[in-house]
């Protein structure tokens, strides 16, 4: 996930610096009329391709590819479709015939592709929150990640039970059901349209509202490639919350994401709460802080996670219920900076644990955390 906007930054920066964003003066309406009609076509013609396909390819290949992944699947076949405005922007990540998977790995593979778009969103709005502006380029890759997932549920229709018009989900909607005995169309405790009616909470979101405002204000409109965001204050502390909703293996899961800036430190702390439709009580508790400690060259994040969740179905052994109660993760990252230019490159290295549970973005399993890369800084 990390590997698209960073990779999508890099190309957004080096086309900006190769075509720019004025090509003559905007003094007079003529010039104004001519800056904005250049700037929506670039945008139209080159950039909403790129930002558009980043999305689905890490929808279809971070999403549900790595689901398969994980699970050791072989023969997975991955196919695109032309972004718009050159085609319908689809994708499909397939593999040849059925597994001996459990309930909770079918559901992790289906709900996946989504999984990944409210990471994308995540790690977008720790970053403007860090370098307190947002680039049109991230506004336009964050709003057609929300967009695609919104609409994606928004426009599924309700035929459970027609495997031949299967999507995501459908699909994870229906298997839900049958893992709670619940395979009569009739007397299904969830409904798509439950799912719709419980993801609308998915508006309630400060950063889709910047993602549009520079979009069309701040660069369509001034012709500035990135423009500031306005928090909350407390005391010396800069917030903003955002509430949305994410598929879990145990239903819908709700978040509330709180947003704090205290000097160059950026904090998440993601309050969640399990809808009760298949199990009662059940939810977690993330702390994702960057740069709480600065040495340069260095700089460390750390990431802390706790959860209640039920007992989880893993593929060896099907039937076999693991885990379940209480459960965690940590891990702490550290960047060494290579560079000391205005976007410098850094080395990365994540070392931790997660014990056996759903948490976005990991196995499924127990598993050490080890993450080495690059990652391009934005200050």
């Amino acid at each position: 996930m990390e590997n698209i906007t960073t990779i999508h930054r890099g190309i957004a920066l080096s086309e900006d610096a190769l075509l720019g964003i004025h090509w003559f003066s905007e003094s007079n309406m003529a010039g104004k009329i001519g800056g904005i009609s250049g700037r929506t076509a670039k945008y139209l013609l080159l950039d909403l391709p790129l930002d558009y396909f980043s999305i689905v390819l890490g929808h279809e290949y971070y999403g549900h590819g790595a689901r398969y992944r994980e699970l050791n699947i072989d023969g997975i076949h991955y196919g695109f479709s032309m972004p718009p405005p050159y085609g319908l922007g689809g994708g499909e990540a397939s593999i040849d015939g059925a597994l001996p998977i459990s309930l909770h790995e079918d559901l992790v593979i289906w709900a996946g592709g989504l999984e990944v778009q409210s990471l994308i969103g995540r790690n977008l709005s720790m970053r403007w929150m860090l370098t307190d502006e947002i680039n049109y380029r991230e506004a336009s890759l964050y709003f057609w990640s929300w967009q695609i997932m919104f609409t994606y549920i928004q426009d599924t229709e309700e035929d459970l039970f027609d495997g031949t018009r299967d999507n995501d989900l459908r699909a994870y909607t229906r298997i839900i059901n049958a893992g709670a005995v619940y395979t009569d169309p009739d007397t299904i405790i969830m409904t798509v349209k439950d799912l719709k009616s419980k993801t609308k909470i998915n508006v309630a979101n400060p950063f889709l509202y910047y993602s549009l405002f520079s979009i069309l204000k701040v660069y369509m409109w001034d012709g500035n490639s990135s423009g500031g965001i306005s928090t909350l204050k407390l005391g010396g502390i800069d917030y903003l919350p955002s509430l949305r909703a994410g598929l879990t293996p145990f239903g819908i899961e709700y978040h509330l994401e709180n947003y704090l800036r205290h000097r160059n430190t950026v904090s998440l702390i993601d309050f969640r709460i399990g809808d009760q439709t298949f199990h009662d009580s059940w939810g977690g508790l993330g702390v994702f802080i960057q740069n709480i400690y600065e040495p340069k060259p260095f700089s460390f994040d750390m990431h802390v996670d706790i959860w209640n969740q039920p007992e989880i179905q893993l593929r060896s052994n099907p039937t076999a219920h693991r885990g379940g109660g209480m459960g965690g993760a940590f891990s702490v990252r550290g960047h060494y900076n290579l560079s000391d230019s205005k976007h410098p490159l850094s080395a990365a290295l994540e070392i931790g644990y997660k014990s056996i549970g759903f948490l976005e973005g990991y196995n499924l399993d127990a598993s050490p955390i080890l993450l080495i890369g690059l990652a391009l800084a934005l200050r």
